[in-house]
């Protein structure tokens, strides 16, 4: 695994960026939504570590931060609903993205 040291703003950044692109189409407002809440320098630092990695990667990396950002269950449903409000940032909440959720609460 890729060995990451990346504040709460950085990790969230990567998260949404990940769940953004499980339907294979990062739309504008996607984008838009995720620069809104980070810095450019961030987004494009963050970006490219997400680019460089696989898939298993990506999901391995946010499960190594299980401890760190989100160990109680109110930081999980708040991180769940950060998710879902990304979902929905191109105006779609296709079905892969409906999986990845429910895959998601259950992992973390």
């Amino acid at each position: 695994m890729i060995e990451l040291n990346w504040n709460y703003e950085e990790f969230v950044c990567f998260l949404l960026l990940y769940v953004s692109h499980v339907d294979i189409d990062y739309s504008e407002e996607e984008k838009a939504a995720i620069q809104s809440r980070v810095d450019q320098k961030t987004y494009d630092e963050i970006y490219a570590s997400f680019i460089g990695m696989s898939d298993f990667q990506a999901l391995q990396t946010i499960i190594s931060y299980k401890g760190v950002y989100f160990p109680t269950i109110d930081q999980k449903m708040e991180l769940i609903a950060t998710i879902k409000k990304q979902f929905f940032a191109d105006g779609e909440y296709a079905s892969v993205e409906k999986e990845v959720l429910f895959f998601l609460d259950k992992m973390l």
